[in-house]
């Protein structure tokens, strides 16, 4: 049996409701452990608002797992995954080449926090610039056609006509 294990990837979508990553991924070791699959990194990969509700769910929990297993277990694996009312889906792919860089690589998950510190960091700064350019926090609210050259708005009426320099609404024929 250990000369037919190959390497796997599945993603498991999970219920959302438990904070804790080791419970809520509890269902997918489980599952794993039964069909005596090697466990090589179960990764949360995000949490997510569904497109469509999954069993009376909005939000769910995927997870990513990266596991050795013999291929005739996977089915096996996959009957116990859609019986488990914990794991709402799971999808299976063979992979033959597995780098342990993909196996470490970051998560949605793992790299939000980042991101959303650099965003918060990059609207500050933004407001900032603002401020200065405006001379003060009063101006923050000020629509974006006050600061509209008055070129720009010369070429605006230009457009607007048609050939002939008359305004498109115009009908009337005057001679």
């Amino acid at each position: 049996m250990g000369d037919k294990l190959r390497n796997y990837e599945a993603m498991f979508l999970l219920d959302a409701g438990n904070p804790d990553f080791n419970a809520a991924s509890e269902p997918v070791r489980t599952v794993l452990g039964r069909n005596a699959a090697e466990v090589l990194a179960v990764k949360c990969w995000d949490e997510r608002r569904l497109s469509y509700e999954i069993e009376g769910r909005r939000r769910g929990l995927y997870v990513l797992a990266y596991f050795k297993a013999d291929p005739e277990r996977i089915a096996s694996l996959e009957r116990d995954s859609l019986l488990d009312e914990r794991i709402l889906r799971m999808l299976v792919l063979k992979r033959d080449e597995l780098k342990e860089e993909e196996i470490n690589a970051q998560t949605p998950a793992s790299s939000s926090r980042r991101s959303e510190e650099r965003r918060g960091d990059e609207e500050g700064d933004h407001r900032d610039r603002r401020r200065r350019r405006h001379g003060g926090e009063g101006r923050e609210g000020a629509s974006d056609a006050a600061e509209t050259p008055p070129d720009e708005s010369a070429e605006r009426s230009e457009e607007s006509q048609a050939p002939g320099g008359q305004d498109e609404g115009d009908t009337d024929e005057k001679s």
